[in-house]
């Protein structure tokens, strides 16, 4: 998984930090199974570069009204 090695984790740390087993990531970087949608959510949590906001979308997330919500919450300061 890209964001696991952008954060220069291992697998066993990554699944740690999402509360899951290391085979549970195995299987997500082999595409035999997905995040859950609040991992999902989590992983773009996390994230450092904005390219990451598919994690978000995958889990449902509006990014797009989001940007507009903190734009605007940004405007009143």
């Amino acid at each position: 998984m890209a964001l696991r090695k952008e954060l220069g984790e291992s697998q066993v740390t990554f699944a740690k930090r999402f509360n899951v087993t290391q085979t549970t990531v195995s299987y997500w970087e082999s595409g035999r199974k997905e995040p859950s949608v609040k991992n999902y959510i989590r992983m773009g949590n996390v994230a450092e570069q904005p390219s990451c906001y598919w994690f978000w979308k995958k889990g449902g997330v509006d990014v797009d009204r989001m940007r507009i919500l903190l734009t605007a919450e940004s405007a009143k300061r």
